[in-house]
């Protein structure tokens, strides 16, 4: 009875430190790159809330790691997703846009 139970305990552990150490994939970004991060994000955030075709600035998640700007959520039409990105890629300092917007509907 109590080797069962060892058992899914052990694996519990391995489990958990596989997961932690998933978090350590993201480096850690130097005070200047944390800056400049938060400056992309309000920069993308501004040029969006522009572009109400997008909807509300606050249903896309827009997050940027090291210059690299990740946009998630849904828009209307296929369009939208592509014009979000192009957006996204005229802000100074972005590196890369990593698309994950979807349309709600196929824009009819």
């Amino acid at each position: 009875m109590q080797k069962p139970k060892t058992l899914a305990a052990s694996m519990l552990v391995l489990i958990v430190a596989a997961g932690l150490s998933g978090c350590a994939l993201f480096p850690q970004c130097s005070p200047e790159n944390c800056s400049a991060d938060k400056q992309i994000n309000a920069d993308v955030s501004a040029l969006f809330a522009q572009h109400t075709e997008l909807g509300a600035p606050a249903a896309l998640h827009i997050q940027t790691i090291n210059g690299v700007v990740y946009l998630s959520g849904a828009v209307d039409t296929e369009f939208e997703v592509r014009n979000a990105e192009a957006l996204a890629r005229q802000v100074a300092n972005v590196k890369d846009v990593v698309n994950n917007l979807y349309p709600r509907s196929n824009g009819r």
